[in-house]
């Protein structure tokens, strides 16, 4: 509880430096073009809210944790946003329908949830058909000297940060998941510690029954 309420107290101020390098203009990237209706799964303190479009006409964000929850209501309340709900909602059991979202964000997230593939399984069951999953997430390191030291260090690293796992292959289960991958990127979250460099960012699709995957995974 109180690693929980200290987190949440700090965590602006612990991002702030990475928000200045790139994680703003990450955020702005994949967020610009989104409409409809949106479904954001553990939006935290909010870092992501300025970033919405006027085109988003309803826009959800669910965040289980009750300190970061408060933070988040602060600042939509700040911003008098009459299309914005906030809920209580995990990431693994959203309390919504079946197909009632155009997208579903999801940043720096999946790395922390306790069950992923119950949660891309809930991310995918909301989507509408041809609705995307728009995300980046940090994930386990490709040189195999760094990944022995995530592996070393990450069972401290979740107690420490709120269950964040530095070993996870998210792009490898959003397409496990019955995602499409519409564009994946491999990026480095330069200056960030090199245990946590490794990231992805990119759009998953739902694929409405019957229609063709895309033909192939695009890498940058």
């Amino acid at each position: 509880m109180i690693r929980a309420r200290l987190m949440a107290r700090f965590y602006d101020r612990m991002m702030r430096t990475a928000e200045e390098r790139f994680l703003a203009d990450w955020r702005r990237d994949l967020l610009g073009s989104l409409s409809g209706h949106v479904l954001e799964i553990g939006s935290g303190t909010g870092l992501n809210l300025p970033h919405y479009p006027a085109t988003v006409t309803r826009l959800v964000l669910s965040e289980p944790d009750p300190f970061m929850r408060r933070q988040l209501q602060a600042k939509v309340a700040d911003r008098a946003r009459n299309s914005v709900q906030v809920v209580d909602c995990a990431a693994e059991k959203l309390d919504f329908p079946d197909a009632s979202f155009d997208t579903v964000v999801s940043t720096l997230v999946l790395c922390s949830v306790r069950d992923p593939q119950r949660a891309l399984a809930e991310i995918r069951r909301v989507l509408r058909p041809g609705g995307n999953l728009a995300y980046f997430e940090h994930v386990a390191a490709d040189n195999p000297r760094t990944l022995r030291w995530q592996r070393l260090v990450e069972p401290a690293w979740k107690f420490l940060a709120g269950n964040c796992h530095l070993t996870r292959h998210t792009h490898e289960s959003i397409r496990q998941a019955g995602l499409d991958p519409v564009r994946t990127e491999h990026v480095a979250m330069t200056p960030a510690p090199m245990l946590v460099r490794r990231a992805v960012k990119g759009l998953a699709r739902r694929v409405p029954a019957g229609a063709a995957s895309a033909p192939h995974l695009a890498k940058v």
